[in-house]
């Protein structure tokens, strides 16, 4: 899937049940976009080896808050987001 944030384009891998859970844990380097549902969930980097930028998205793919999260660090977003966009940096 392909999707714009902030003038970039992105190549991103939509994730089902398995894949939120994992995320990026244990992985290689990939875009990852998980729905959210509308909440607002703790976002962790256990057992990630490199920093990523999180992009939370409304319902029309528009950014609603960005952070960078370290390695084996957590983040807990401000605002309800109905997706979430992990890129490796």
């Amino acid at each position: 899937m392909k999707l714009k944030i902030n003038g970039r384009l992105y190549s991103v891998k939509k994730v089902g049940l398995l894949g939120s859970i994992l995320g990026l844990m244990f992985s290689r380097k990939r875009n990852l976009l998980f729905h959210l549902d509308n909440k607002k969930r703790i976002i962790h980097s256990f057992f990630v080896l490199y920093s990523i930028e999180l992009y939370f998205l409304d319902e029309k793919f528009n950014v609603v808050e960005k952070s960078v999260l370290a390695p084996f660090w957590f983040y807990m977003p401000k605002h309800k987001a109905k997706y979430l966009v992990e890129i490796p940096l």
